[in-house]
């Protein structure tokens, strides 16, 4: 444990969601806590039907999910800024008399709000972009040039910058010429469950021990893969299996597979406690972003690390940041995401192979982690602290 800060300093976190899934603000916000940094931490989100609007995560963590009066209006691009700006306007009238020394902006919609608290109430800023913000799928036209005007005006006001990959940084440093940008990856916690052993997939889908079986875990939406997996498992044997396990719109397509392919499995979404336990129970782990934004060629997913930690090998994306732990790590295949390579991939990995790249992940396994990235999160907010005199 940190030493506890002489001032009693509160903290505000804000993202534009309903805040129901977002591991790494709740991984931020408690190794905050925990360290005595921080006494008191607000997030602000947004209201919707099924979520509470205020939440008490614990004695130190509160939520307060927005309810907005303008919810009601169409969603054009006019009533979606005035939506936007009653949500803005709300969490600086709500926490201007707060003694909020920092001001932690998750999203680059949430960074105006967090320039308003530095003029009017002199917080200090944290610009923690959970992605190349302006360069992700379906930003274009209009609404691309305008947000990239508003991250260009008020980048530098920003006390600090945080992004996700060392290529989103050597991004945002040459274009807008900034000379430091920290980069804390999305990487979960370190289990120590590589030496348990788990069955569950197979029982549950009577697959066999001398079977192959992969799993792609997560968001079942698009550009990620899933139309070509599907395509690809349609054309294996029945020695190899691959299961989808999570939610999203491609659910019933999946089901739709499952019912006519023998080798083709759904399972439901599972409680985040027992992700890892049902993860554990396959032989290598997918993850396949497709090409479509500079976002997703310089990503590095939490997805990628929870197999890595999982003891999986990995078959991943051929991109800079996934495709160098791979690399680096011998711990898994990177390949072009076209129906084509991966078929030929799959076909070609020996249960061999599998246990070699197995081997390799047990002794890099220890350099992921939450603890590792949670080290440089805590000397931002001390480096924050000592500018702005606050001793901690």
């Amino acid at each position: 444990m940190e030493k506890q800060t002489e001032a009693y300093i509160k903290n505000l976190h804000i993202y534009p969601s309903n805040f129901k899934y977002e591991t790494r603000i709740l991984k931020e916000t408690k190794s905050l806590v925990d360290s005595g940094l921080v006494d008191k931490i607000f997030i602000a989100a947004i209201w919707a039907t099924g979520v509470k609007e205020d939440e008490q995560l614990d004695s130190k963590r509160e939520v307060w999910r927005i309810p907005l009066k303008t919810k009601s209006l169409p969603n054009s691009s006019f009533w979606k800024v005035l939506k936007y700006i009653e949500w803005m306007l709300r969490i600086f009238l709500r926490f201007k008399k707060e003694y909020i020394k920092v001001v932690h902006c998750h999203s680059l919609s949430s960074l105006p709000i967090g320039i308003l608290f530095k003029i009017f109430v002199r917080s200090e800023v944290i610009y923690d972009a959970h992605e190349l913000e302006t360069e992700t799928e379906g930003m274009s036209g209009i609404r691309k040039k305008m947000f990239k005007v508003i991250e260009r005006l008020l980048i530098y006001y920003a006390d600090v910058i945080i992004v996700v990959s060392d290529s989103i940084a050597g991004w945002y440093k040459n274009q807008y010429s900034l000379e430091k940008v920290h980069v804390i990856k999305n990487l979960p916690y370190q289990q120590n469950n590589n030496s348990k052993h788990s069955n569950v997939l197979r029982k549950r889908f009577n697959i066999q021990d001398e079977e192959v079986l992969y799993i792609y875990q997560g968001v079942l939406g698009g550009r990620r893969g899933i139309e070509i997996l599907l395509n690809v498992f349609s054309k294996l044997d029945n020695k190899k299996h691959i299961v989808f396990m999570g939610y999203g719109v491609l659910e019933n397509i999946i089901k739709e597979y499952e019912s006519s392919v023998s080798n083709i499995h759904f399972q439901s979404a599972v409680i985040p406690d027992k992700v890892m336990y049902y993860t554990i129970s396959a032989d290598i782990g997918i993850h396949l972003i497709e090409n479509t934004c500079l976002n997703h060629y310089y990503c590095l997913p939490n997805k990628v690390f929870e197999y890595i930690l999982s003891g999986l090998p990995i078959i991943v994306s051929d991109f800079p940041e996934i495709g160098k732990v791979v690399y680096e790590n011998e711990c898994g295949w990177k390949v072009s995401v076209d129906e084509k390579t991966v078929v030929d991939l799959i076909k070609s990995i020996s249960k061999e192979e599998i246990e070699e790249k197995r081997n390799n992940i047990l002794k890099c396994a220890n350099k992921f982690g939450w603890h590792k990235e949670e080290k440089k999160l805590l000397q931002v907010y001390k480096e924050v602290y000592r500018v702005s005199g606050v001793k901690v």
